[in-house]
């Protein structure tokens, strides 16, 4: 797996807004939005800057868990 320039990799995304009970994520390196409805996303991941892995192998792709080393590396900078 590797990173591309922005730092995202390709099954991974972040959670970049909530809107109308669904979390919009940023995935691969185009940051193409995806939208989740907030049942469908793990515990906890309901938040903004919220980093969770995906299975991209599925279509749409599925939140399979939070990835808690890239959400708080992100968020202590």
């Amino acid at each position: 797996m590797q990173d591309d320039p922005s730092g995202i990799n390709n099954d991974r995304a972040c959670v970049t807004a909530i809107e109308e009970g669904k979390a919009v994520l940023a995935a691969g390196p185009s940051r193409t939005p995806i939208h989740v409805p907030l049942e469908d996303l793990p515990d906890g991941a309901g938040e903004v800057g919220t980093w969770v892995v995906l299975d991209t192998q599925m279509q749409p792709p599925l939140v399979l868990s939070i990835d808690a080393e890239r959400t708080a590396a992100e968020r202590n900078g």
